[in-house]
């Protein structure tokens, strides 16, 4: 009689083991299985280049009125800041001028890098990059020109979704030891004015910065020597 009890309580608590470590692989009543994970989400292309508010796509071919950037790395100037005319050239200040339009702005710095080796360059590294897309056919850029004691002689272009300032220009133009930027002449309509372009750049007087209107005129002279060194 004691086996037989003994018997009996023996397979009752394995049972009962037995049961409890079936129910550990289901979830209690009433919570739920955790979710799986989400799949990883997948890396967004990068953004293409925004111009004037507008999405551009980087194949976007140049047109006549497109406000661009030059760039020659071998100069280590300012990057020049012109205009594809409406013949679809874009013109080099005092290099000349090469056809870009129909082109991207990658295709464009590769016709503007060799051309640039055929004539003036033992080796040049170009890069363009569109300021502002022209609104439309026809579209008449502004034009200003620079002269006197500078790298890049030469008219700038510009438009009123892009001005123009003085100081820019004239940096643009490339300026060296010999530009007296002190004394820099902005003609306009016959009559001229002299700006210090100097302490515009170099002392951060930006209130002394002028726009620049179609038409304008810029003159940086010479540095003038004097006994004991210069102004």
């Amino acid at each position: 009689m004691r086996s037989c009890l003994f018997l009996a309580v023996l397979l009752t608590s394995f049972a009962t083991v037995s049961t409890a470590q079936l129910d550990m692989s289901r979830p209690a009543k009433g919570a739920s299985r955790p979710a799986a994970a989400p799949p990883e989400a997948p890396a967004l292309p990068s953004a293409a280049p925004h111009v004037g508010g507008v999405t551009v796509s980087r194949d976007t071919k140049l047109t006549a009125g497109d406000t661009i950037t030059v760039e020659i790395k071998e100069d280590h100037d300012p990057a020049l800041v012109t205009m594809v005319t409406d013949t679809g050239e874009v013109e080099m200040n005092g290099l000349g001028r090469v056809y870009v339009a129909g082109k991207t702005s990658t295709e464009a710095a590769a016709v503007v890098a060799s051309y640039l080796r055929q004539k003036y360059y033992h080796q040049a590294t170009v890069e363009i990059g569109v300021r502002t897309k022209a609104l439309g056919a026809g579209v008449r850029p502004f034009k200003v020109l620079v002269t006197g004691k500078v790298g890049r002689p030469g008219p700038q272009y510009f438009t009123s979704a892009a001005p123009l300032k003085l100081a820019e220009a004239v940096t643009v133009a490339g300026t060296g030891p010999w530009s007296e930027l002190k004394k820099v002449k902005l003609t306009r309509g016959g009559r001229s004015t002299e700006h210090d372009v100097r302490a515009i750049i170099k002392d951060g007087r930006t209130d002394l910065d002028v726009n620049l209107m179609d038409g304008d005129q810029i003159n940086v002279p010479s540095v003038t020597w004097r006994v004991g060194g210069t102004d």
